[in-house]
């Protein structure tokens, strides 16, 4: 049941995150809608993508003011699962903190997560983990590209 409550409570609190963002005018480069195009698990010499690749699904992540979201769904040898997440940002160049207030997984929550952004036109490449200097982890970190959505 309090799963079921807290289910709500993010979606319903997503979905109004999704229709202010879309109703403003975008005031940074990051702010609005973007889709995961794909994610890649490096380790080493060695990458793998995991999305879509071992992974199927969507996710969504939004940005306006200081606040960030995400929500999606993944299906893994048929399992669904969801994923969600938010809390607020900062980003000065390409270095970006997410301090993360929810997440479906909770090890994250009440953290603060540094990673690399970068943005190319319609495009939003993310690494982490990285160090203070925003280089990725050598051995292992994750490469996000994100796609811009129109807005209507």
């Amino acid at each position: 049941m309090k799963n079921n409550l807290l289910y709500a409570a993010c979606t319903t609190l997503t979905i109004l995150f999704i229709l202010s963002a879309c109703n403003r005018t975008t005031t940074t480069p990051i702010e609005g809608v973007w889709r995961l195009a794909y994610e890649y698990e490096v380790r080493g010499e060695t990458s793998t993508c995991i999305f879509p690749g071992t992974s199927k699904g969507s996710e969504l992540k939004m940005w306006t003011g200081n606040r960030w979201s995400l929500v999606g769904v993944f299906v893994e040898d048929s399992v669904m699962t969801d994923n969600y997440a938010g809390g607020t940002f900062t980003l000065k160049g390409t270095e970006y903190k997410e301090m993360v207030e929810f997440h479906s997984a909770t090890e994250y929550l009440g953290k603060t997560v540094q990673l690399y952004l970068e943005i190319r036109n319609d495009t939003l490449i993310q690494f982490w983990p990285v160090d203070e200097n925003g280089v990725p982890d050598p051995e292992h970190h994750y490469m996000e590209k994100w796609v811009r959505m129109e807005q209507e």
